[in-house]
């Protein structure tokens, strides 16, 4: 498997849907893009791989681009028992990763699940060795053999009016270690940079070339249930082509 893998299509095997591609000036600004970050990723990382998600579904919308640079050791503590964990379950175990020990009972009532099905995840849970149940209570094993990830960037990208798209750009940080916002335009607003500053938010312009105006804030992964989602659709992927 090359260093670069993209996800621009449906792949119903690892539970991915995307948008269909409206082409257009946006999307050609978000093409370059591409090309532009995965140069750079290839440049400067050596022992990373980059995941490239091209308007993938999930709860909030569609991203324009999301850039996941994760181990390849994702594939070393693999099991086909991942291949069956689905939404619940990685919410349930998103929870477990906020606290340090839960029993059913708390899992029940701070989820909301039915019993039924909080009991369903937490045995596929333990099945695919990600949990365990130790001192009266459901806690997570090791972080760095389930989580692979290392940067979860998200990129919403808007011609000329960058100010229409800070909401979606900061909806995105539920999810991503970094979100930041594209434009073509090489002269954005003071008001506009204090305002994604203020957020956290990062933004690129492009002139000739991609500069990057602002740097995102990073927040901690995994943030939620949907970062531990893009991991599960990396390991699934890796897994199918043969680990390689």
């Amino acid at each position: 498997m090359s260093q670069v893998m993209f996800f621009d299509s449906n792949n119903p095997k690892i539970g991915l849907h995307t948008r269909h591609i409206t082409v257009g000036n946006e999307y050609e600004l978000v093409k370059q893009f591409i090309d532009y970050y995965c140069g750079t990723f290839l440049r400067n990382n050596k022992k990373t791989k980059l995941a490239v998600f091209i308007e993938p579904r999930i709860e909030s919308g569609f991203p324009d681009v999301v850039f996941a640079s994760y181990s390849p050791a994702i594939i070393d503590n693999w099991s086909d028992k991942r291949e069956l964990l689905d939404i619940y379950d990685l919410k349930l175990l998103s929870y477990l990763y906020n606290i340090e020990k839960a029993s059913g009972h708390n899992l029940v009532s701070k989820l909301g699940f039915p019993e039924k099905q909080t009991l369903s995840s937490l045995e596929k849970l333990m099945d695919a060795r990600l949990i365990s149940y130790k001192g009266k209570g459901w806690r997570v094993n090791k972080l760095r053999n389930a989580f692979s990830i290392k940067k979860l960037i998200a990129v919403e990208a808007k011609m000329n009016n960058i100010s229409k798209v800070i909401d979606q750009t900061h909806m995105n940080t539920w999810f991503a270690s970094h979100s930041y916002a594209l434009t073509n335009s090489s002269n954005p607003q003071k008001e506009t940079i204090k305002t994604f500053s203020r957020y956290g938010l990062g933004l690129y312009c492009k002139n000739s070339s991609f500069n990057k105006v602002l740097e995102a804030k990073q927040f901690i992964l995994p943030s939620s249930y949907m970062s531990l989602q893009f991991n599960e659709w990396i390991g699934k992927a890796v897994a199918n082509q043969g680990g390689n």
